[in-house]
């Protein structure tokens, strides 16, 4: 089967429509639907399913999209070790993140790196953490940035400690000028993200054994902030969430100190592309000169 040909599926797979896969590849529609019909019969499985409303994988096609974009993803690899070795500088790097990271880190490690090596090609997905998470599993990037633990399946270098902080109404008065306690907010309603942070304030929830009345969910860390800012409740956020955040709010370490790890992941560092690699190192040392390192001792 030709290259070609996963290349067909895999677009369709992302694009969610034949017509946009055709415009992706420089195809005719009829090419990209005859391609997959081919796949399909020599495989012997449909691999989507079509509707009005575009096309979806079936599940066949979920089962078989991480083999095909392993295979893809090998051919790229063989590309830029070619490359490499000529001393050409050339490939394609895919990073997952999340919004907190986009803002903050991704706009001068994407700067820095294309100084370095502008022949390399970067491609960012934003998504939430099981977004990221999963496409690393499929194959879909080569690096994300997610948040510690991670699945057994994914190797995760940890980077830095990001403290959780507790962001509140302008009018609300801690018992302690400078930090508050989980114990002295228990009682009050939270606004919450329902997928980014969940497991890191589950975890703080678990661990000291409180139970937290919810009225508002928010998929968006600027909704939660201009909702507590709205006197709606209090939200625990990520300090990097709040860097470059001038919303009328007031905001509260714990003590004892909360927080997540933010690691840079992927499936396999000896898997990665020689490009795959750069950045990987790349994003490391951006790590160190920022004065971001912070896990000493941890």
């Amino acid at each position: 089967m030709s290259l070609l040909a996963y290349s067909v599926f895999d677009t369709v797979a992302e694009q969610k429509s034949f017509l946009k896969a055709a415009e992706v590849l420089n195809l005719t529609p009829s090419a990209i639907s005859h391609s997959i019909t081919n796949l399909e019969q020599r495989l012997g499985v449909a691999l989507f399913i079509r509707d009005r409303t575009g096309v979806r994988l079936t599940l066949e096609g979920q089962n078989l999209l991480p083999h095909v974009r392993a295979v893809l993803n090998s051919e790229e690899r063989l590309k830029q070790e070619a490359a490499h070795i000529q001393g050409l500088e050339k490939g394609v790097v895919r990073i997952g993140t999340y919004s907190s990271i986009c803002i903050n880190w991704i706009p001068e490690i994407v700067k820095s790196f294309r100084r370095l090596f502008p022949e390399i090609k970067i491609i960012i997905f934003q998504g939430g953490y099981e977004d990221v998470v999963g496409w690393i599993k499929s194959g879909a990037i080569d690096l994300g940035f997610i948040s510690l633990p991670a699945e057994e399946k994914i190797t995760v270098t940890p980077l830095t400690m990001d403290p959780l902080l507790c962001v509140t109404p302008r009018d609300f008065r801690p018992q302690h000028a400078n930090y508050v306690t989980v114990e002295e907010i228990k009682d009050m309603s939270f606004i919450l993200q329902r997928d980014d942070y969940m497991k890191e304030i589950r975890a703080l929830l678990h661990k000291h054994r409180l139970s937290v009345h919810s009225q508002f969910y928010s998929i968006d860390d600027q909704s939660i902030v201009a909702m507590v800012e709205s006197g709606l409740g209090i939200g625990i956020l990520p300090q990097l969430v709040l860097t470059k955040n001038h919303a009328d709010v007031g905001v509260y370490p714990f003590k004892p100190a909360e927080h997540r790890i933010i690691g840079l992941a992927s499936l396999k560092k000896q898997y990665l592309s020689p490009a795959a690699l750069k950045m990987y190192d790349h994003i490391l040392e951006f790590v160190e000169k920022s004065g971001l390192n912070n896990l000493n001792g941890q």
